[in-house]
């Protein structure tokens, strides 16, 4: 008799941690099933989809969501300096403030920005440079200054400079610029 209570005290005495660690280990299942869920859900609202990368193959790639989580966090750190960089490089292609772009959008024009560079990179002829050794100048970068100027940089691959010009939009098919200035590097 006494031994089956000993047993029996045994049996109780293993069954309990058994159950507790049981009971973890689904809460610990739960928590990565709800960290997933959320980390789509904010993929989603930054407008990309989420394809959580493979647990490691490796012996020392145990613990996967660690790496899961690694993972997520880059590219949504990526995200943010993707979008970072796409604000600065807007900022810095024109200075015209919204009430320059109103005024141009009343002239005609459904994005001025936009229309503006594209058709400055259409007129070459504005260079007034030859480009070396029968190369041709293009526009390089384009910046939109405040209330009808634009500065750019050309080149041909081997000789750059730089150049101030005066457009007028006279319709809203057509704009007409003015080489005010230029120089070569």
């Amino acid at each position: 008799m006494k031994l089956r209570g000993g047993l029996a005290l045994v049996l109780c005495a293993s069954l309990i941690p058994s159950i507790y660690l049981g009971v973890r280990w689904r809460q610990a299942e739960h928590r990565a099933a709800e960290t997933t869920r959320w980390t789509r859900f904010v993929m989603d609202s930054l407008g990309t989809t989420l394809s959580l990368p493979g647990p490691p193959v490796e012996p020392f790639g145990r613990d996967s969501l660690y790496w899961q989580w690694v993972a997520t966090t880059a590219r949504m750190q990526s995200r943010r300096w993707q979008q970072a960089v796409q604000h600065w490089a807007r900022l810095r292609g024109t200075v015209l403030d919204p009430l320059d772009i109103e005024l141009l959008k009343q002239q005609g024009l459904v994005d001025p920005p936009r229309q503006l560079r594209e058709n400055l990179v259409t007129h070459a002829e504005l260079i007034p440079y030859p480009g070396v050794m029968g190369g041709t100048m293009f526009f390089d970068e384009i910046v939109l200054l405040a209330p009808s100027f634009a500065f750019a940089s050309f080149e041909d691959g081997h000789t750059s400079g730089a150049m101030l010009l005066e457009f007028e939009v006279t319709d809203s098919t057509r704009i007409a610029w003015k080489r005010l200035w230029a120089r070569l590097d």
